[in-house]
């Protein structure tokens, strides 16, 4: 479920803590920046590393926000989840991703891509969310978008998570 309307955008990468103080990292000293971005990527590997694992079968379909949605859930034995929503209404592809580890949001990627019927993508806007103890440490934006609004607050992030969680829940107790 998105919060927003699309905007004209151009890529955004956001330091949430927009700090560039130096802290110590084992026997390396790393900038705020240089931590974040080394979380991504260990994050990102990871991912994929387990999206690897996981069958792209659909394991369900709701009509929970007014629009049919198919969802995909991956458990691993090690205590991590994906799940993966996609919707198609109107003019407009969907596709959202939480990557949990230990019940924890550790992952997130929103996309909206304006997609009409039998026509390629014309204008995409993907962001991908990284938190850390349950906090929002990174973000990056690509495309045309919802960062570009200043009355949005990517920690929206969260709310959605649990939102589809709930929804989760309702499907498995159905």
């Amino acid at each position: 479920m998105t919060a927003c309307e699309s905007k004209k955008s151009n890529s955004t990468e956001k330091n949430v803590t927009e700090s560039e103080t130096t802290i110590s990292d084992s026997k390396n000293e790393l900038t705020e920046l240089e931590k974040e971005e080394k979380l991504r990527t260990e994050i990102n590997d990871q991912y994929l590393a387990e999206l690897s694992k996981c069958s792209q079968n659909v394991d369900a379909v709701t009509d929970f926000n007014g629009k049919t949605e198919f969802w995909r859930i991956c458990e691993t034995d090690n205590g991590k989840r994906i799940i993966q929503i996609d919707s198609h209404e109107e003019t407009v592809l969907y596709e959202e991703v939480y990557y949990e580890q230990n019940g924890k949001l550790i992952y997130a990627e929103e996309s909206i891509k304006y997609m009409p019927i039998n026509h390629y993508t014309l204008q995409p806007w993907t962001c991908q969310f990284y938190a850390e103890n349950g906090k929002l440490i990174s973000l990056m934006s690509l495309g045309h978008g919802k960062t570009e609004d200043d009355e949005w607050n990517p920690e929206i992030i969260f709310e959605m998570h649990k939102n589809r969680i709930a929804e989760l829940n309702k499907i498995e107790n159905e």
